[in-house]
C-alpha cells in the first residue's frame, strides 16, 4: 500500500450556519497551508456527508467513488455533533479509519475513545490523578434530567453555574446561569435536544492556559483571554490570545496526565482562577496548532508534522513486516 503525506480533515458542517462553516475552513487552509509545504504535507478537508464506510476484505471509506484508504495517509475526523444520528455515523467514519493501515490522529492516547472529547470522563480521570477539577454534575437523559437538579444543589450548592454539552467544542452551547431557577429552566430544554449535558461551578477567572506536549515534550502554550463583560475565552467565542505564557504552575499535573494516558499528542486547558489553575478539559488532534498566535502556531506545527511523519513511517513499516504493503 502506498503511503501520501497527506492529512485528511473530515468535518460535519451541517451543525454550523454555512457562513460559519466557510469562514473557519477559509481560516484552517490559510494557516495549514505554510506549515504543510514546509513539512512536505498537503491538506484538505472532506465533509462526512459524501462518505460512506464499508468492510469487506478490509475497511474502506468511499469517497465519489474512491476508496481513500487504499493509499495510507493521516486523518483526523471532527466526530462530535449536535445530531445524534450523525454523531454515531461520525464514530463509524472513525472507527473504519482507525481499522485500517491509515492513521487515525485522533487516537493519540491509551484508553478509551471517550477520553478524547467526554468533559466527565475527562474529568474523572484527572480527578483520580490529584488534578484540580472543577465540580461537575451529569444531567440524567430526557424527562429524566431534572432529577439530576437535587444532585447539583448538594455537589455544587446555588449557583452561579456553567451548563454545556458532554462533548461540543469550540464554546458552542455554554451557558452562564447564575442562579438556580435559571438552571432548572436550562435544563428543562436542554433535556430535550438528544444531547447529554453536564452542570458545573462557574469559577471566575482571568482566561485559559492551553499546554501542547507531543511526544511527552513540552511544544507551545498559548493564554486565551475573555472579552470584556464575556465568560468565554474561546477564540471563535471573541475572545483573544498571546503566545506562550508561563506554564510552570502547571507542568508537574500536565506531565502527570500525559504520562498516565501515554499520550503522544495533547493539548491540556486550565481555568486560571484566583486560587489556582483548574482543568478545563483535554484534546488531541483536534486541538491543532492553527487556533495558536504566532510563534507558537509555527512551534506546534513543527512537532505535530514531525510526529505525523514518524507515525506514517511506522504504520509502514508494521505493515511491510505483516506482509500487507
Amino acid at each position: 500500500m502506498a503511503t501520501e503525506h497527506v492529512v485528511t480533515w473530515i468535518c460535519h458542517p451541517d451543525d454550523f450556519l454555512p457562513e460559519y462553516v466557510d469562514k473557519i475552513s477559509a481560516q484552517m487552509e490559510e494557516r495549514w497551508a505554510e506549515p504543510c509545504a514546509k513539512h512536505g504535507f498537503s491538506f484538505r478537508f472532506v465533509s462526512a456527508n459524501e462518505l460512506v464506510p464499508a468492510c469487506g476484505d478490509r475497511p474502506r471509506l468511499w469517497h465519489n467513488g474512491v476508496d481513500l484508504l487504499e493509499t495510507r495517509r493521516a486523518y483526523i475526523v471532527d466526530d462530535v455533533s449536535g445530531d445524534p444520528q450523525a454523531t454515531h455515523f461520525l464514530r463509524g467514519v472513525y472507527r473504519a479509519i482507525d481499522a485500517s493501515d491509515s492513521v487515525l490522529l485522533n487516537r493519540s492516547l491509551v484508553g478509551s475513545e471517550s477520553l478524547e472529547r467526554d468533559k466527565l470522563a475527562i474529568l474523572a480521570r484527572a480527578s483520580v490523578l490529584g488534578v484540580r477539577t472543577p465540580k461537575t454534575v451529569a444531567l440524567p437523559f430526557g424527562r429524566y434530567a431534572r432529577r439530576g437538579l437535587d444532585v447539583v444543589r448538594e455537589e455544587i450548592g446555588e449557583g452561579p453555574y456553567i451548563l454545556k454539552a458532554r462533548e461540543m467544542g469550540i464554546g458552542f452551547g455554554v451557558l452562564k446561569l447564575d442562579s438556580y431557577e435559571q438552571l432548572r429552566a436550562a435544563v428543562d430544554i436542554v433535556s430535550q435536544t438528544g444531547q447529554n449535558y453536564i452542570v458545573q461551578e462557574y469559577l471566575p477567572n482571568r482566561g485559559d492556559l492551553r499546554v501542547a506536549m507531543v511526544e511527552g515534550t513540552f511544544a507551545a502554550s498559548m493564554l486565551r483571554t475573555p472579552a470584556e463583560g464575556s465568560y468565554l475565552s474561546n477564540i471563535s467565542q471573541g475572545g483573544s490570545a498571546s503566545a506562550n505564557p508561563d506554564v510552570a504552575a502547571v507542568m508537574p499535573d500536565v506531565e502527570r496526565i500525559v504520562a498516565s494516558l501515554q499520550a503522544d499528542y495533547l493539548c491540556v486547558d486550565w481555568l486560571l482562577t484566583d486560587d489556582g489553575p483548574v482543568l478545563g478539559e483535554w484534546g488531541t488532534a483536534m486541538a491543532e496548532f492553527s487556533s495558536l498566535p504566532e510563534p507558537a502556531r509555527s512551534q506546534l506545527a513543527d512537532a505535530f508534522f514531525a510526529w505525523v511523519g514518524r507515525l506514517l513511517l511506522d504504520s509502514e513499516a508494521v505493515a511491510a513486516a505483516d506482509g500487507t504493503r
